[in-house]
């Protein structure tokens, strides 16, 4: 019986992100990364649910621009600004995993 290999979030996160981020198929992706296609899949799965509104929570209607005072737009345009710092830290941090990835499985094809 073979033992189950085993990913970090970082390596399964930089994954998905591969696939999201080119035209490539699942198949491919996997293949180059050395995981099943249906690791992969499940893993993009859950990455798409996760990203998904919670039910039960409820979404504010989108706002008219010519109706936000001044202090709405300066909190909005705040929230944003945090939201892709974050997101920006997140794809560099995907960035680095990808290059370690890419450098060990180049040093295992030699």
């Amino acid at each position: 019986m073979r033992a189950r290999p085993t990913y970090t979030e970082e390596f399964k996160n930089g994954a998905v992100n591969l696939l999201t981020e080119s035209d490539r198929s699942f198949k491919d992706v996997a293949d180059s990364l050395g995981v099943s296609v249906w690791s992969l899949r499940e893993w993009y799965r859950r990455g798409e649910m996760a990203k998904k509104p919670k039910k039960g929570r409820p979404r504010q209607p989108p706002k008219v621009p010519g109706e936000e005072t001044a202090e709405q737009k300066l909190a909005r345009l705040e929230r944003e600004n945090a939201s892709l710092r974050r997101e920006n830290d997140s794809l560099k941090m995907d960035r680095e995993i990808l290059k370690k990835a890419a450098a060990f499985f180049a040093k295992e094809n030699e």
